[in-house]
This record gives structure tokens, sequence and C-alpha cells, in this order.
């Protein structure tokens, strides 16, 4: 058996460098700079903010990106000694809030104050505070001449509220460690028993599988129809006589699967890294023209990290995926393989390649709507089916669906069909080599596998 596969190496090398000619190294390097470039160019339309966010006009005149309120005139009526709200609070003498003046108005009236608002500025606001029986209200009153924008009012009225609330608990006469028990946030969780309750993770692990199977879908059916059309052609124009002399079918086969199999994953992990490369690069060019801006796919990328299973995102994990994908992809170009075996004649190429292209469209119909009805125990099955496998097992191992041992059995499981189906097209490759030109029947198939 083993010298039967001999020679393998030599048909690799040769398909290999027929199908990597100057075409396909121009195509290639174009698509990985449009692709690097595409990324760039939206990072940094995506961090752009709104002209709304950024470019307030408020009056000809006033200073851009502040806000259109300039003075607060305070009545507190609380009780409570005053608050300093610039110094509780840092924000408001920053950014966005660092222009306003906050002002203890020493005015008991109500319509005083507002008059006395009015008069001041057409940017001056009254916020007056009261309390009674425990209870504290903020209220915050607009002048009628007033061009104060109404949600710069409501920013401000929610700062100065956190600031109070501040100053209540300060005038409770707590030591340090008491005020900074306090001021601790709470956080809140929920989970239950054997399976993870965040919702956004388990979208991810939904969406993940549907994604990468649209993708193989599309990969399977171009380099599938590849390698069927080169052992075709081959055979249809009588060259497998003269190739069959000088190596055997199951080395030729190999050989063929192989290159085609390693020049699709060659060319999928170019473009991936071509992906990856614009986007951390262009997060880092937006980051730099708009500070504090971060893409929010790597946001996505850093949440998988911290929210899924135990080997998701690992680098076991990442490295195993891409042992099963390359396993899986070459599973599928065997069998477009032995579709090509079956061709008789040159117009029969279209419909003997319904062998391979049916199972790729059924399996990939299977992994990508099956998530979304949540029938997860198809799933499970699927993973071990070798039709079904190459299209939703490495990415539940990426996202720790699935455990390194689950991932190990199904590509146990690929690697040994497909090792079956190599020698299976061999056998029918080199049997069918006394019917060019008459369509090969099922009966001649099981005669070939037969002897």
């Amino acid at each position: 058996m083993r010298n039967n596969f001999r020679g393998w190496a030599t048909v690799f090398r040769f398909t290999f460098l027929q199908s990597t000619k100057k075409a396909f190294k121009i195509i290639t390097t174009l698509i990985v700079v449009l692709i690097i470039g595409l990324i760039i160019i939206l990072n940094i339309i995506a961090a752009k903010p709104d002209k709304d966010e950024t470019n307030q006009i408020i009056e000809p005149g006033i200073t851009e990106g502040v806000s259109t309120v300039s003075k607060v005139l305070i009545q507190d009526n609380s009780g409570l000694p005053s608050t300093d709200y610039k110094a509780i609070n840092p924000d408001l003498s920053s950014g966005y809030l660092k222009n306003i003046q906050f002002v203890t108005a020493d005015i008991d009236a109500r319509e005083d104050l507002l008059d006395y608002a009015s008069k001041d500025s057409d940017r001056t606001i009254a916020v007056l505070i009261t309390g009674k029986d425990g209870i504290f209200e903020m209220e915050a009153i607009v002048p009628h001449n007033s061009t104060v924008a109404t949600p710069d009012v409501d920013q401000l009225l929610a700062m100065m509220t956190s600031a109070f609330e501040d100053n209540k608990i300060m005038q409770a006469n707590l030591n340090e460690e008491e005020l900074k028990a306090v001021f601790t946030p709470v956080t809140t969780a929920y989970s239950e028993f054997g399976e993870s309750a965040n919702m956004a993770a388990m979208v991810i692990k939904m969406v993940a599988p549907m994604v990468f199977s649209f993708m193989m879908y599309f990969m399977l059916l171009f380099y599938g129809q590849m390698v069927s059309k080169s052992v075709s052609t081959e055979k249809t124009s009588k060259l497998m006589e003269t190739l069959l002399t000088s190596v055997h079918p199951y080395a030729m086969i190999t050989g063929k699967v192989l290159a085609t199999t390693a020049l699709g994953i060659l060319q999928f992990i170019i473009w991936i890294l071509s992906g990856v490369v614009g986007l951390y690069v262009g997060n880092a060019i937006a980051h730099q023209i708009y500070p504090g801006y971060e893409n929010s796919v790597i946001s996505i990328i850093n949440f998988i990290k911290d929210n899924i299973g135990e080997t998701g995102m690992t680098l076991p994990a990442l490295l195993l995926a891409l042992i099963v994908f390359a396993i899986g992809f070459m599973f599928y170009c065997v069998l477009a393989a032995l579709s090509g075996c079956m061709v008789s004649k040159p117009e029969d190429v279209a419909s003997t390649q319904g062998l391979f292209q049916l199972p790729i469209v059924i399996s990939w119909l299977l992994c990508y709507f099956a998530p979304l009805s949540g029938n997860y125990k198809l799933i499970s099955v699927a993973r071990y089916i070798p039709f079904t496998a190459p299209f939703c097992v490495p990415s539940d191992i990426i996202t720790g669906t699935i455990g390194l041992g689950e991932g190990i059995l199904s590509l146990l499981v690929l690697s040994v069909f497909s090792l079956i189906i190599i020698i299976l097209s061999a056998k029918i490759y080199k049997g069918l080599v006394l019917y060019t030109g008459q369509k090969a029947n099922m009966k001649q198939l099981v005669n070939i596998l037969k002897s």
C-alpha cells in the first residue's frame, strides 16, 4: 500500500506550481491590497464622530465643543451644607463642561431666581433644590429667552445629582473605610447551572458557525470544481494512459487533491491575515486621528476571549481548528476528484459534478439553519458526520462550544473517510481507463471496486 502512494510529492509539486502562476499571484496580491485598504478606510469612517456630536455651533462667536450652559444659579433649600460640585465631580471641571460656572444665589423667592437668571445671560439656567421628609428634588429651570440645548441641561443635571448624592454621604461623618465601602460600585450577574446565560456569548456561538459555513460553502464550490476539472481533463484527453505508466493512481489522486487543498487553504489564510492586519492597522490609525476610538470587531474578539469556553480562542484550539478545516476541505476535494474520475466525455462534466456539489449544498444548509432553529442535537450529531463536520467543527472549536477531545475525534473521522475516498477514487480512475467515451454506470463501478 505504501508503494502505491510513491510519487505523490512529484504530482503535488507539479500541480501546485501550475496553479500558482503569474495570474494567481497577481489576483491574490490585488485582493490582499483591496482587503487591507478597504478595512482601514472603514475604520476611519466608523471612527469619525457625527457632526451633531463634534461640531455643535451654538451661535456666532461661541466656542465649538463646549456646553451651551455657561452659568448655573443654585438655590439650595435642602438644609444640607452647600455642595461644591466641581470639587466632588472632576468631570464638571474638564472637557465639554469645563466652562460652566456654579453660583449659589442668595435669593429666597423662586420668581426672583428666575428673573435674575433670565437677565443674567441667555446661557444661564437656574437649579432649585428642595428637601421634604427625607426626599430631595433637584429641578432645572430654563428661562424663556435661553439658547441652551435640552440635552446639555439633562447631562448637567445628572452629574449635579450624582455630586449631590456624594455630598450627602460625606455629611454622615463616615470614616475612610466606610466611605470606601459606600462608594464601591455594585455589579450584578446571572447564570444558570451547566450553561452560560450570557446572551452575547450565546449569540456569538450561534452566528459564528453560520458565517464560517457560508464561507466554506463558496470555497468548496470554487476549488472543488477545479479538482474535478483537472482530473476529468486528463481522462478525456487520453493523458491518463501516459500518466498511469509512471505513477500509481493513488499517488496521482493524492498529489492533485493535496495541491488544490494547499492552494485553497494558502489563499484563505492570506486573505484572513490581510483582514486581521487591516483591522488592527486601521484601528491604530483611526485611534491616532480620533483618540478614544476602538473598533467594535476588536471589542467583540476581546469579548469572545473573556466569555466563551475554557478552550475557546486559545492557541491549541486555533491550531486544531485549522487542521480540521484543512482535512475537511481536503475531504470534499477528494470527493470532487471522485466525480472527475467518472467523466468519460467532456460533456459529462456537469452531470458528474453533482456527486460532490449536492452533499456540499445539503451539508451547508443543515449547518447554517440548525443554529437558527435552535436544533443543537442535530448539530451535535453533525460534528461526527464527515460531510457536515467541515462546516461546523472548526468554528465550534474556536468559540469553545466543544472541547479539544471532541475536536480530535471529529478530525479522526474526517481523516479516515478522506483516505477511503482517495482509495475509491484511485480504483475507479484506473478501472475506467478502458471505458473512455462510455458513460460509467453503477454495475461497472461495482465490478471495478470488486476487482
